[in-house]
């Protein structure tokens, strides 16, 4: 019989501001309450605290060497009004991307332009016993979706302090579950030694992606609570806007213009039934991309971290993804070009009100880009580029 070995996981995180972060109000456009609690946390380590003109804050740490920007984008997916009806039913648009089969059903937690306090409605639609045998049969779509709050006329909607414009989020909260994971110790053995991992898994609306933002925060926190000697200046960003084109982090890189430039995000996760061609799975370590649809990373560059995470024994795994983005896109073409890298979490169900997961590879990618940055110098960001 193999001997069990049990690893414990994500207990030194600081998994209450994660779900602070995760329970804020901040679609795209909108993310001023989310980014208060990051203002207020993270200029606690950091040398300086600095604002683009679209609402990303970005702590500096150190003042010398390369400028190593570690971006995470604070918005989250949301909806804005774009009509009050009648009989007070409330249309909508989108604010980043939604599925159409995710919505129907769920609440949404609507900001009121002019109003105290923020109204709770329901994702509705005409009812399955009014549509013909055919339509009950088709997806309903977000045109076809409208916000019920309760009320019977426009005249009780703009009492409510409601107008056109108003932004509205998912209405969920942060949980964590705790597992107990049994796996191989070294999956590519066939007699690898069985471990057991106690296993925290997170279950929130905006891990995408404030998960991105809670690591940037962690590495600076760490980066100054152990006070690591390292050659860097170390530029920790909350971007804003990235669902609807990674505006933030342009903004942001051109006031910094980084010589390295690291995007922390969700990554889709390939474990759940029905998806194929994914090599990156949840529970498996952080991911280290090699490309997606808006860049290319830089190969010797991914390739330094590679060997960073398998000397250090750090739970890694390749990612790739075909389409989609992230701030890296706009990071890599700052200025002249800046190496980048995509840096992810595999996540199941994004851009729904339930993503979820494991926060062993949060810590991953914590203790990963704590040992770059000190690994980083001068010659070697340079060689990166260098013929």
């Amino acid at each position: 019989m193999q001997a069990e070995v049990r690893i414990m996981a994500g207990k030194e995180l600081d998994i209450a501001l994660l779900e602070k972060l995760c329970n804020a109000f901040g679609p795209s456009g909108h993310e001023h309450e989310a980014q208060k609690i990051v203002r207020d946390h993270g200029q606690k380590y950091a040398d300086e605290t600095l604002y683009d003109r679209m609402g990303s804050v970005v702590f500096r740490k150190g003042d010398q060497g390369p400028k190593i920007m570690l971006a995470g984008h604070v918005d989250e997916i949301g909806f804005v009004i774009t009509n009050i009806e009648k009989n007070g039913c409330l249309r909508f648009h989108q604010l980043g991307g939604w599925w159409d089969q995710t919505l129907l059903a769920q609440e949404v937690l609507i900001s009121p332009s002019s109003g105290s306090e923020k109204v709770v409605g329901v994702i509705g639609a005409p009812p399955p016993h009014v549509l013909s045998p055919e339509d009950r049969n088709k997806v309903v779509t977000k045109e076809k979706m409208f916000f019920d709050i309760g009320c019977s006329s426009k005249r009780e909607v703009e009492a409510l302090g409601i107008s056109v414009g108003d932004p509205a989020v998912p209405l969920a909260s942060f949980r964590t579950m705790q597992r107990k994971r049994k796996e191989k110790k070294d999956e590519e053995m066939k007699d690898s030694e069985e471990v057991v991992r106690d296993v925290t898994i997170a279950v929130a609306k905006a891990f995408d992606d404030r998960i991105g933002v809670f690591i940037a925060l962690e590495v600076l926190r760490r980066l100054s609570e152990e006070k690591t000697d390292h050659p860097n200046t170390i530029y920790t960003v909350s971007t804003t806007q990235e669902e609807v084109g990674l505006r933030g982090a342009r903004t942001a890189a051109q006031m910094i213009l980084p010589d390295i430039g690291f995007a922390l995000d969700v990554d889709i996760s390939g474990d759940v039934p029905g998806v194929d061609g994914l090599v990156q799975k949840m529970g498996r370590g952080v991911s280290i991309s090699a490309g997606d649809g808006s860049m290319i990373p830089n190969p010797r560059f991914r390739r330094f971290v590679l060997d960073i995470a398998e000397e250090m024994g750090i739970r890694h795994q390749p990612a790739f993804l075909k389409a989609g983005s992230t701030d890296a896109g706009a990071i890599h073409l700052t200025g002249m070009g800046v190496p980048s890298l995509f840096i992810g979490i595999p996540t199941r169900h994004i851009h729904s009100h339930h993503a979820m997961l494991d926060m062993t590879d949060v810590e991953s990618a914590v203790n990963l880009l704590v040992e770059v940055v000190k690994r980083l110098d001068e010659d070697t960001a340079r060689s990166f580029t260098e013929l």
